[in-house]
């Protein structure tokens, strides 16, 4: 059945080449191309996010945020290697989506507010003081070290399901998998993309066209 809907799929992607991007364009110094990416990122975390609210069945909150006792529950289950495909998130990678956004949405913050000491600063680092915006351009490198434990934390996870026989990339690259279960209703993702085209709009003037800086 198919449990994931493209705009999931394309998120997920979207994002693995985007935090790739990202790393490689501050390694490089290339700011402008960091900051196009960052904003990009940030529009497509703030889609998924709304998406988790109105979208596919799968992709809601309600559906893969579960109580703490059913995720350790989940956990005593995988120790005794009874691993199976879900339809959608399992308990324990609902967490860690919700760990993965929080982290996101901290680091794209502390992005606005950041500087390079040099030329670059984030569009919203003339609203704090120097000291501010040094603190926040540290915890936004020490964030990105904490994202690289989360990522790779989860391939390790993939890497575990297909030894157990459960293979979970396929699915996220077609939508579809080998489940047993109801099959999820899927929304049409127009609307997501509806929505992305929204707030890329409104970020694009708000922030990559600096108009912000007129109103502060």
């Amino acid at each position: 059945m198919k449990i994931w809907d493209s705009f999931i799929r394309v998120y997920h992607w979207g994002q693995v080449i985007l935090l790739g991007s990202l790393w490689y364009t501050a390694e490089e110094g290339l700011m402008e191309w960091h900051f196009t990416l960052a904003y990009l990122l940030m529009a497509l975390l703030s889609t998924r996010i709304l998406w988790g609210i109105v979208g596919s069945d799968t992709a809601k909150f309600t559906h893969f945020v579960t109580s703490p006792k059913k995720a350790i529950s989940y956990f005593s289950a995988m120790k005794s290697g009874k691993v199976s495909q879900a339809v959608g998130h399992n308990p324990a990678g609902g967490y860690m989506v919700l760990g993965l956004f929080f982290l996101l949405v901290l680091q794209l913050t502390t992005g606005l507010f950041s500087n390079d000491d040099i030329l670059s600063e984030g569009p919203l680092a003339s609203l704090v003081s120097y000291d501010t915006s040094s603190l926040l351009t540290s915890i936004h490198h020490q964030i990105f070290n904490v994202l690289l434990g989360f990522i790779g934390l989860h391939i390790i996870a993939v890497l575990f399901y297909r030894v157990k026989g459960v293979n979970l990339i396929t699915p996220m690259l077609t939508g579809i998998a080998n489940v047993v279960g109801n099959s999820p209703k899927m929304k049409n993702v127009a609307i997501a993309w509806g929505i992305f085209t929204i707030i890329s709009v409104l970020i694009y003037f708000l922030w990559a066209n600096e108009v912000i800086s007129y109103l502060f």
